[in-house]
């Protein structure tokens, strides 16, 4: 089923092949890319960015999948978790992580509320992520009865879908805080009949977060899908970070499953610090350096001119 499914996909998304990057001649990835990459089994690459900077970084990078994850909400805009975030909101981020990257695919979340309570608001949603956001593609916590018609509807009008399940941050008040999942025999089996659920539903990927490193192998090589771990081990089909994690752009505290590959925080406050220093002691600006010149002879011209105001 997915196959054909897949096919279907591939040709109503196929316009977006021509899109050029910004800095290449080098298409944007489309489904078919993605698929290319599970069926030859190289691991495929997916951050998070939530600007038009971050989402710059993406494509300079040529990361295969650049998700706007509603992460941002407690990333970037400083809200306690993610359910505070609106889709107006959102969207915001989405243009402008669109308007940055040329290159990647180009994945949203659906924000809280803004798909729960019908499977018309869901289209909905996801129509107007995709003509105002100009995004390839959704991604959809859970697997549960409830979601799976709305992730059918989806797919059925051509709309690609990426499944989520595992730790789904939308639900942590149902699931008792953001725990580590899959950790009992019951949990287990809900979270792999979840996945088998979102795979005859037509997504094109499952996200697998928070769940154990054989938990997620033995998901992966039963699929025919691709598999995205977070913190669920290095046999998935794929990877992702969210951006100012795998940066190190907030400080404090970092999840076990994260690796940083930078220090941005430390970095950006020893240069604020260092700015300050050279305004107090008067060594910034420059005036030959960062300064402009004036003719003297335009100079004194003006003085006269304003003697008498």
């Amino acid at each position: 089923m997915f196959r054909s499914t897949f096919g279907r996909l591939r040709r109503l998304f196929s316009t977006f092949s021509v899109v050029k990057s910004s800095y290449t001649n080098v298409p944007r990835k489309t489904l078919a890319d993605i698929r290319q990459l599970y069926d030859s089994g190289e691991p495929i690459s997916m951050v998070t960015s939530h600007d038009y900077i971050t989402s710059q970084f993406l494509e300079h990078a040529k990361v295969d999948i650049n998700l706007i994850g509603d992460s941002l909400a407690n990333t970037t805009l400083g809200y306690e978790d993610t359910n505070e975030l609106t889709l107006d909101e959102f969207l915001y981020h989405v243009k402008s992580v669109q308007r940055g990257n040329a290159h990647s695919l180009l994945i949203a979340d659906m924000p809280f509320v803004s798909f729960e309570s019908s499977v018309e608001q869901a289209t909905q949603t996801a129509i107007k992520l995709i003509q105002r956001g100009k995004i390839q593609g959704v991604k959809i916590e859970g697997g549960d009865d409830e979601t799976i018609p709305t992730i059918k509807k989806l797919v059925s009008v051509g709309i690609p879908v990426m499944g989520h399940v595992g730790l789904t941050p939308q639900k942590h008040n149902a699931l008792g805080g953001y725990k580590l999942q899959g950790r009992t025999v019951d949990d287990s089996v809900r979270i792999f009949k979840e996945c088998i659920k979102l795979q005859e539903a037509g997504v094109f990927s499952i996200v697998l977060e928070c769940i154990p490193n054989r938990l997620s192998q033995y998901i992966t090589e039963k699929l025919s899908i691709p598999t995205i771990g977070i913190g669920a081990g290095p046999h998935t089909s794929g990877q992702v970070l969210v951006i100012s994690d795998l940066l190190g752009m907030r400080g404090g505290h970092v999840p076990k499953f994260v690796q940083q590959y930078s220090d941005f925080f430390t970095q950006a406050v020893e240069g604020v610090k260092k700015y300050q220093e050279d305004v107090k002691s008067r060594t910034f600006p420059n005036a030959d350096t960062h300064g402009f010149k004036m003719k003297k002879d335009v100079l004194e011209q003006f003085k006269e001119k304003v003697k008498g105001l």
